[in-house]
Parts: structure tokens; C-alpha cells; sequence
């Protein structure tokens, strides 16, 4: 149906040793801050050379969905119109000199929304490795008659893991950093631009802005960030694991800016800063399981709240999994709490 998103799925591929090549209906999994769980329409491929590897995305994200344009309507009727209508569309002059002026209701179509991803890697797969990852998405603003803001973003993000002792201690981190424009209908800035809503003292900054980032990304007073005051489009994460006497133990730190956005990552909790540790401990040959964990994360991370709000849970549980034909048994218990000033 041309008014709904693709409902169906298809994917054909094949795959070697060393390449792995499909097309159709994905879900690619990259760095968890820049592509996990989004579906593309469109190629996938991956190459993997051992201590060199490559993997790419490319295709659809969102597919166009035409606007729907109503009835004209005099003037007189405009504001009846407005008041009736509860499924946000927006009202659009439309003049007929012979006439006088007319308005129609417009429901705004859906962008094609293509998306682009690569990730190149150095080191094997299963063991200690760097990535560095470019992905960029846009809308195409011709590819329906009638839309609110076709928008644009690019994430730049590495990722590594240090491995030792088989991987019984692993060192894991990712860093990413978004740009979002929110309209690109009318291009990037010119100077006139520039200068008819910066002041004077900033003109030079954006110009600067502007002709470095505008090769990748339109620029203009949509774009988010164009500060950097407490960078927030950076998000990053880093943990520890240790895999010792049958107990896993991780610790992991991480960061979340207020505006990082990534359209191949649609489940990203952002604006938080904090950090999680849990622990599990297996006993009677695997029966027996001990579990807790605690967390705490505050938002307000580039400091314009009125006031930060911490959020703490911690959780213990114990699980028993018998050898013999009997229920497996678990009782957990979970406190959470937010606070502020």
C-alpha cells in the first residue's frame, strides 16, 4: 500500500569464508551508538581479510510517501478548518485572483530517507581490534510534492577492544560524534545569511563552520551542533570485563549527549552520563546462579536544566537451574529511584 511504509520482507545473499554480499531487507548490526536494529532496504556486504575487515551498508531507510492534498477552501473558513482538524496537517495559501484568496489542508507525505555506512576495521573480529565508522543520512527533498523539513545527519565514531588472557579480560569503547540538520529545504548559508542573523563577533566562526562541513552536510541555523559548548552531539562508552572463578564481572561508563542522534540508531536513551556494574556468579556446577548490579546516571549533560535529575537501581537475584526434571526457579529483586533538587 503507497501510504504505508514497506510491510514485506525480502533479502537475498550469498557468502564465503572471506565476503559476505546481500540485498534486500536487513537489520545491520554495527557499533551499538551508530547502526543496531534499523531496518535498510538496499545492499549489504562485508569483507573480512583476517586482521583487515570492511563492512557497508546502503539503501533505504524510510520510503517516500505522497502528500495528500485536500479541497480549496475560501478564507472565510479558515479558522473553522483549523479547529475541526486534529490529525496535524498543515493549511497552505492558495490564490485564485478571480476568486480571492483560497486555502487547501495539506497531510505532509514522508521523505525518501536514504542511509549510508561503512566501517572499517583493523584486527581480527574475535579479538583485539580498532573500527572507525562514517555513516551519513538524508532526506531526498524532491521525492514527494509536499514535506515539512526534509532533514539530514552524519556520525563519525570509533570503536576498539583489547582482549587478554582468551578474552577473559576485555578493555571495550566507542565514541561518536553527530551532526543533525533539522531543514535542509533551502540549502546551506550564504554570506548574506550569515550576516543577516549571526552577530558580528560569530560571522567568521560559522563561515569557517560552513566551509569545512558543508562537503558532508548542509549548513545552515538548522544544523545541530554549531556550538560546541559542552559538546552535545559527542556520546561515548567504555567498560571492563573480567571473566575469572566462574564470575563475570563488568563495569561500564558512558555518556550520552543531550542532541547526538544517529537515523541508523533509533533506541539510544540520550542526554545521560553515569555509569553500571554488575556481577554474576555460577556455583554447583552451573545450577546455581547469584546476580546484582547498580547503576547511576544524571542528565542535564550540557548544563541548561534547571535542575539534574539522578537516577539510581540496583538489583540482586538468584536463579537455580536443576539438573534433574524440576522447574527452574528465579527470585529477583529491583529497586529504582530518581531524584532531584
Amino acid at each position: 500500500k503507497k501510504y504505508l511504509q514497506p510491510q514485506n520482507r525480502f533479502f537475498i545473499g550469498g557468502e564465503s569464508p572471506w565476503i559476505k554480499l546481500g540485498y534486500g531487507d536487513s537489520y545491520p548490526v554495527f557499533p551499538d551508538l551508530t547502526m543496531n536494529g534499523k531496518r535498510i532496504r538496499g545492499f549489504v556486504g562485508s569483507l573480512d581479510l583476517g586482521k583487515f575487515n570492511v563492512d557497508i551498508a546502503t539503501g533505504s531507510v524510510t520510503r517516500r510517501i505522497g502528500s495528500v492534498i485536500g479541497t480549496p477552501f475560501p478564507d472565510s473558513m479558515l479558522i473553522a478548518q483549523q479547529n475541526s482538524d486534529n490529525t496535524n496537517a498543515t493549511f497552505v495559501p492558495y490564490d485564485f485572483p478571480a476568486s480571492g484568496r483560497r486555502w487547501v489542508k495539506v497531510n505532509p507525505g514522508t521523505f525518501d530517507r536514504r542511509l549510508f555506512v561503512v566501517r572499517t576495521g583493523f584486527g581480527r573480529r574475535d579479538d583485539s581490534h580498532l573500527g572507525l565508522t562514517f555513516l551519513k543520512s538524508s532526506d531526498d527533498k524532491n521525492s514527494i510534492e509536499l514535506g515539512i523539513r526534509p532533514m539530514e545527519n552524519i556520525v563519525l565514531a570509533s570503536d576498539f577492544l583489547l582482549a587478554f588472557d582468551h578474552r577473559n579480560i576485555e578493555i571495550t569503547g566507542q565514541a561518536a560524534f553527530s551532526a543533525t540538520n533539522k531543514d535542509i529545504s533551502k540549502g546551506s548559508f550564504s554570506n548574506a545569511g550569515i550576516d543577516s542573523i549571526f552577530a558580528e563577533s560569530d560571522r567568521n566562526t560559522i563561515r569557517s563552520i560552513r566551509d569545512v562541513f558543508s562537503r558532508v552536510i548542509t549548513v545552515n541555523e538548522h544544523l545541530i551542533p554549531l556550538a560546541m559548548k559542552n559538546l552535545p552531539t559527542l556520546s561515548y562508552e567504555t567498560g571492563i570485563a573480567l571473566n575469572y572463578f566462574d564470575n563475570n564481572f563488568r563495569f561500564n561508563y558512558l555518556r550520552h549527549g543531550a542532541s547526538y542522534e544517529s537515523f541508523g540508531q533509533s533506541f539510544l536513551r540520550t542526554d545521560v552520563i553515569g555509569y553500571n556494574i554488575s556481577d554474576r556468579q555460577r556455583l554447583i556446577g552451573n545450577q546455581l546462579f547469584l546476580s546484582g548490579g547498580f547503576e547511576r546516571l544524571q542528565d542535564n549533560t550540557t548544563k541548561i536544566k534547571a535542575s539534574t535529575t539522578t537516577s539510581t537501581t540496583a538489583n540482586i537475584g538468584v536463579s537455580y537451574y536443576p539438573s534433574i526434571n524440576f522447574p527452574n526457579i528465579s527470585i529477583a529483586y529491583l529497586r529504582n529511584a530518581n531524584n532531584n533538587d
